[in-house]
């Protein structure tokens, strides 16, 4: 598991342990968590001191008889750094890039070279016109349709994660979530690569994953779900509980926190409207067993029983 996962999963234990509704079994889980590896330990310490840095937590007393506290006033420099501190680590990948959707936005943008791009809600992309004769795309986080305009003498370029896609007309999507990484091939073909540098080439009709950084081996594309987005839809179909969250939240602006590795371990298959995620939310609440804690701007997800 790379840095990032390991980070977001403390910050999801730092929640649970603050939230006031912890109980002792999730304490004690929190505490396995911690001590299963050196790395777990430094991810949930590294979260645990910016937080206690921002004043968002503080540690259990180490004596029974409260003592008297004293009111700490931050000198302005220090908050103001705090603050911005606070603001880069929470950032969603690509917060700085070029073109961004917001979630619940759906947009087209025509790029200078005639290329025309649909991307879906919470997606961050940056475009370059002309870098050493290429024409070149770097996807953060989120998914969108390319129309690549031809231009066999310019060869476009889409980097997302350890994805790489080349094309020099054609119309395909991508489809970023968390470490995999989604192409689907609707016109032309194009050539694909990963970390790695193994190739394959991706005709109209068909798919193909990265998973962890590695090409998967090539399906016949899946329209009705890999382009469902774009008739208004959300198509699942025995997918696991955290990709269907993901995809959530490029309709609504809410941070999704699991509480423990079951839940994540729970699968949903059905056909939604786009545009009306709460009612994904009521459908995962009546058919799984699962409970959904809602916060301000943070919904809690954890495992009934």
């Amino acid at each position: 598991m790379n840095e990032p996962d390991l980070r977001s999963q403390a910050r999801e234990w730092l929640v649970l342990l603050n939230s006031g509704r912890a109980s002792t079994a999730e304490r004690e889980a929190a505490e396995r968590w911690r001590q299963a590896s050196p790395e777990h330990a430094s991810a949930l310490a590294e979260v645990e001191r910016l937080w206690t840095l921002l004043g968002q937590v503080e540690r259990p007393a180490a004596v029974v008889q409260p003592l008297p506290r004293r009111v700490r006033r931050w000198p302005l420099p220090l908050a103001t750094a705090a603050c911005l501190l606070l603001a880069l680590w929470m950032a969603p990948p690509g917060w700085h890039a070029d073109v961004r959707t917001e979630a619940g936005e759906i947009r087209e943008v025509m790029l200078e070279d005639g290329s025309l791009l649909q991307l879906n809600g919470a997606t961050s992309l940056d475009w370059d016109a002309n870098v050493d004769g290429v024409r070149r795309v770097r996807l953060y986080r989120g998914q969108a349709d390319f129309q690549v305009a031809a231009d066999a003498s310019h060869p476009f370029i889409i980097e997302a994660g350890d994805a790489r896609i080349r094309v020099t007309g054609t119309r395909f999507d991508v489809n970023l979530l968390g470490d995999q990484v989604l192409l689907a091939v609707s016109e032309g073909h194009v050539q694909v690569s990963d970390a790695e540098g193994t190739e394959r080439a991706v005709q109209a009709g068909q798919q193909i994953a990265w998973r962890a950084g590695h090409l998967q081996e090539l399906q016949a594309l899946d329209a009705a779900r890999a382009l469902a987005w774009q008739r208004g839809r959300l198509v699942f179909r025995d997918r696991p509980l955290p990709e269907v969250f993901e995809e959530l939240q490029r309709q609504q602006a809410q941070r999704v926190l699991f509480l423990d590795a079951t839940a994540r371990e729970l699968k949903v298959t059905g056909v939604f409207a786009l545009n009306d995620p709460q009612a994904v939310l009521r459908a995962i609440e009546t058919a799984l067993p699962v409970k959904l804690t809602r916060l301000p701007g943070v919904l809690l997800v954890s495992a009934e029983g």
